[in-house]
């Protein structure tokens, strides 16, 4: 064993196959609580009533449907995706995912915006859905796509992207 942080890390770390969505994920311009909860969503692992069911409990959303199968979500789902050049994807997880891999290590600012976009919205989406479980908070579609827009607003005015005619 070498004597070293990084000797350390290594004897300690599982080392796993590389995952196709890792940049989808995780990239420099995201935002990282959002970038969190994408990573807990790509691995099937936040704690939906599906999973929640093998402890007894019950009823019926899941990642699939939270993301962006239920009438709310694929309604803020839809409002949103066309800002991010997004409009002919569905709101199917499955093609969402399939959409961002293939533009996983784009720099063009219509990429990164798209994942901006997306995860801002199962950002708030599971915010929201959360609220309606457990507090009296709620907001309607309209509000919840007003501030997925706005985050990714603001995000967008800390970044520098090259001028073009497209990005103005």
């Amino acid at each position: 064993m070498e004597n070293s942080t990084f000797g350390v890390w290594n004897d300690i770390r599982q080392v796993q196959d590389q995952v196709d969505w890792d940049r989808i994920v995780w990239f420099l311009q995201a935002i990282p609580r959002h970038s969190f909860l994408m990573w807990l969503i790509v691995c099937k692992k936040l704690k939906t009533q599906d999973i929640m069911c093998k402890w007894r409990a019950s009823g019926p959303d899941s990642h699939d449907h939270l993301f962006f199968e239920c009438d709310f979500a694929s309604q803020v789902w839809y409002g949103v995706r066309e800002k991010a050049g997004m409009q002919i994807i569905g709101k199917r997880w499955d093609g969402i995912m399939d959409y961002l891999i293939q533009h996983a290590d784009s720099k063009r600012a219509t990429h990164i915006i798209g994942k901006l976009v997306v995860a801002a919205s199962a950002y708030f989406i599971w915010q929201e859905r959360n609220n309606r479980l457990f507090s009296s908070n709620k907001r309607n579609v309209a509000q919840v796509i007003e501030v997925v827009l706005m985050i990714v607003r603001m995000k967008l005015h800390t970044m520098k992207f090259r001028r073009t005619s497209n990005m103005n």
